[in-house]
């Protein structure tokens, strides 16, 4: 039993973070898909993400990751972008020879391309709180209630207003708990029915929906 937050230690996530943190994706969005497949959509879907993440920080409690924050900053570049490219299309590479991870992973980074292409379009409006999105957040499922997702929000709130941002904003969809944003004070600025093929409705006619969240800091 994990119990509470207490002894909880934020760092910048480090390369030893990785694997721990593909682990952490694969128990929260692809349980179903357990195995290789899910392991590979989420080492996909991570290195996309760290691809464009400036800032980052990781919830540790006796070496165990237990959350992860990833920043974007629009006037930082990412120093080692094209590694983390170039991690993901081994793993691509490697999806493509099993007809099954190449399924698990096109639907997961339906979703991904999806999410990225309403960001562009909310970025498009010129609001200030484009300059910062928020890649990732997320906490192990034997983690949360804990407290831990607060305490990783709460230190890039912090970051970001050292920085003098007027704001940020993240993508989310219902796979997540949007709860957490409208509780902790968010405003809920875009929601888009997903147009993914989800096999089990038409496009754009389902209850998946997509969403733009921000906060004026």
């Amino acid at each position: 039993m994990l119990g509470n937050a207490t002894g909880l230690a934020l760092r910048p996530f480090e390369e030893r973070d990785f694997y721990p943190l593909v682990d952490i994706l694969a128990q929260t969005w692809l349980a179903d898909h357990p195995g290789l497949p899910g392991e590979l959509a989420s080492t996909i879907e991570l290195c996309d993400y760290l691809s464009q993440t400036t800032w980052s920080l990781v919830a540790k409690r006796e070496n165990k990751l237990l959350g992860a924050v990833l920043l974007s900053e629009r006037d930082r570049e990412v120093a080692n972008a094209d590694e983390w490219r170039r991690r993901g299309a081994v793993a691509e590479r490697e999806a493509a020879k099993s007809p099954e991870c190449t399924r698990v992973v096109d639907r997961e980074m339906a979703v991904v391309v999806e999410e990225a292409g309403l960001a562009r379009d909310y970025e498009m409006t010129g609001a200030p709180e484009s300059a910062f999105a928020v890649k990732l957040l997320i906490v192990s499922p034997e983690a949360r209630g804990l407290g831990v997702g607060g305490r990783l929000f709460n230190a890039m709130r912090a970051y970001l207003r050292e920085r003098d941002a007027v704001g940020f904003h993240l993508l989310t969809d219902d796979s997540c708990d949007i709860s957490f944003y409208d509780h902790n004070g968010l405003t809920q600025e875009i929601c888009r029915a997903s147009q993914v093929d989800w096999g089990d409705s038409e496009p754009g006619k389902g209850d998946f929906h997509i969403y733009v969240y921000t906060e004026r800091l």
